[in-house]
């Protein structure tokens, strides 16, 4: 592959395109995991959850645990949500924290409280769940469903990653001020001490989901180091770059990695990808320019919202018919009517609860940009 064979790595509205990309890229490893897991159930009456390696019996059952343990695509998306709020606040603000917050809570929660009324639904209906009491679902509302090592039964089991994330989005900014103030060298002890603290407490017993955070400091790692780590991915071929992503998968697919190391080495792993995704000219960021991926990235909030429920319902439709199927007949089903039916339910859902917060950012700074402030500052 070219030069030539590259697509521009920024659009016109100034993002990066090939990030859109690396989310669509996170969202199907995610979908992959739960279509997989589903899969096997119906098509070979496995558990992947008490599953290992050695103890599956078929090529079938390997290709799918392979799929089922591709879990990294929500730690991907932790390293590039730290890169991309990283690099608005370091290392300088591009906004005040009280608009920041307010922008985060428009963006997140709407999509949010509607997948939460689906769940709702779903609970009611699937017998999976009891529905909800008033508890459950203040839990819910209040922590994302990000607390269930305090007792928070989680409606929605996917979106338990949402309070990770919107903690960081709340703390993050304050910290990255204290870092301002006290000079250039301290974006180091702030990823840094991001990084490692997560470990010291799962040390020390808190639940093994802290470490999260350690992926969002890692990008933000990559946005103090920006041009440093970019300028070093530029120059790193790359097929050295996915080495180290596709040994950290394998071995964590293999179990041979504990799940906080293999969680350091992941975001390690990523970080470098992600920079390569930036760098021009490359077949990373050529692969993560493709038309269905970024397609995919734009829907992939909603779609990481309402899968998990749509894959369920499509997998208990064909476990009804697969004494009759051949199990890659009913692996296929699953697999691409799910996959269908939640691309079609996320991108309705983009349309009625992100395109309008988008429409209204969009305008808002149009009208910045057309001001008389910021045309006396230009």
């Amino acid at each position: 592959m070219t030069a030539a064979d590259t697509a521009p790595q920024r659009s016109t509205s100034g993002h990066f395109d090939a990030l859109d990309g690396v989310r669509g890229f996170a969202v199907l490893l995610v979908f992959c995991v739960h279509a997989a897991g589903n899969a096997a159930h119906a098509a070979f009456g496995a558990n992947f959850g008490e599953a290992r390696l050695a103890t599956l019996t078929g090529p079938g059952e390997i290709a799918l645990y392979w799929l089922y343990c591709s879990h990294h695509g929500v730690y991907l998306f932790f390293v590039l949500s730290g890169f991309l709020i990283g690099r608005m606040w370091w290392p300088r603000p591009v906004t005040t924290y009280a608009a920041f917050a307010w922008r985060r809570t428009l963006r997140i929660y709407p999509a949010f409280l509607l997948a939460l009324a689906g769940s709702l639904v779903f609970a009611a209906t699937s017998g999976i769940w009891r529905p909800a009491d008033l508890a459950t679902l203040g839990a819910n509302l209040l922590f994302l469903n990000g607390l269930p090592s305090l007792g928070v039964v989680a409606l929605n089991t996917v979106t338990w990653s949402l309070f990770y994330e919107m903690t960081f989005y709340l703390a993050f900014p304050a910290l990255a001020l204290v870092a301002i103030a006290l000079g250039p060298r301290a974006g180091v002890a702030l990823w840094f001490c991001g990084v490692t603290l997560p470990f010291v407490a799962v040390g020390m017993g808190a639940d093994y989901l802290v470490v999260c955070w350690s992926l969002l400091f890692c990008g933000v790692a990559l946005a103090v180091h920006e041009t440093a780590l970019r300028g070093f991915a530029s120059r790193v071929p790359a097929v050295v770059a996915i080495a180290p992503y596709l040994a950290v998968t394998t071995l964590a697919f293999a179990g041979a990695l504990s799940p906080t190391g293999g969680v350091l080495a992941f975001g390690v792993a990523a970080t470098l990808v992600v920079a390569k995704s930036l760098a021009p000219a490359n077949a990373i960021a050529w692969f993560f320019t493709r038309g269905p991926l970024r397609a995919l990235g734009r829907i992939s909030y909603s779609f990481y919202l309402v899968h998990w429920m749509l894959v369920v319902l499509v997998a208990r439709a064909a476990e009804a018919h697969a004494g009759a199927w051949h199990p890659i007949v009913t692996t296929l089903v699953i697999f691409g009517a799910g996959f269908a039916v939640s691309v079609a339910v996320a991108t309705a859902l983009w349309w009625v609860a992100e395109r309008p917060y988008f429409a209204w950012a969009r305008s808002r700074s149009a009208r910045r940009r057309t001001s008389p402030g910021a045309a006396r500052e230009s």
